[in-house]
């Protein structure tokens, strides 16, 4: 629905009973402080995707029942969203800590899905600490790309997750951290905008549950990559897409 300038009308606050929500791809640019009379809600979309910052009031902390929270991908730099009540969502999409406080995250124990990126006002560590309370997680997506980390540095991320299978990486580094940082079960995995210097494929292969791996945008700047004897028992898709530097790629027999 294309709303009059932008704004999503107040009377939404007069829906009391409503259980779901989507405003996906509705382009809107203003949400109504209203809101926060839906405190029934289950299931959020804010996903407006619209070229603008969306301004969204502090309204969320109110909704104590929902599950699932999409928040839109830009909002206005002044945007605070206060979350730590949020006890009971399974799945948190478009996390930004330039807009929440990362310890917003230690209360969400339920989380099974969540997508985070960091922003200069949080620490590499006060995420990490954050993350480790999150031991239900399955799929998890960090945008870590603000600033260079060593690999090292990236190695000090709690991944041990048990039950994780999916995981996303867009996180600066020279290369992959070492396998035994992965999470044990992994399923797929999916890495951009890394610029590794080495060849990610040897750490890869080493992960034995891996069915899907992605290599987008710029994830490794090699130009050469190899694929071994024995690896990747369980890998079922490979996409290789966006890698400029790359001009050899070696799959060896029983790979």
């Amino acid at each position: 629905v294309k709303f009059k300038g932008g704004k999503l009308p107040s009377s939404i606050g007069g829906l009391i009973h409503l259980r779901f929500l989507s405003l996906d791809d509705a382009g809107v640019s203003h949400l109504p402080s209203s809101m926060r009379n839906l405190k029934l809600l289950l299931y959020l979309n804010l996903s407006v995707a619209i070229g603008e910052p969306v301004h969204v009031p502090n309204v969320l902390k109110e909704m104590l029942e929902l599950r699932y929270l999409c928040l839109p991908w830009f909002m206005h730099d002044k945007t605070e969203l206060e979350l730590g009540d949020l006890v009971n969502l399974e799945e948190l999409w478009g996390f930004s800590t330039q807009h929440s406080s990362v310890t917003d995250l230690l209360r969400m124990t339920k989380l099974r899905s969540l997508s985070v990126s960091l922003s200069e006002r949080c620490t590499f560590e006060t995420l990490s600490s954050s993350l480790r309370q999150l031991r239900n997680l399955e799929m998890l997506y960090l945008d870590l790309s603000y600033k260079t980390y060593t690999v090292d540095y990236v190695g000090e991320l709690d991944l041990d997750f048990i039950h994780l299978k999916e995981l996303g990486l867009k996180v600066r580094m020279s290369k992959i951290p070492d396998q035994h940082q992965f999470p044990p079960h992994l399923a797929h995995i999916y890495i951009f905008k890394c610029l590794m210097e080495e060849d990610p494929m040897p750490i890869l292969e080493k992960l034995l549950h891996l069915k899907s791996v992605e290599l987008s945008s710029e994830a490794f700047l090699g130009r050469r990559m190899v694929c071994s004897k024995g690896g990747f028992p369980q890998l079922c898709a490979l996409e290789i897409y966006k890698q400029s530097e790359l001009e050899e790629w070696i799959v060896e027999e029983g790979s």
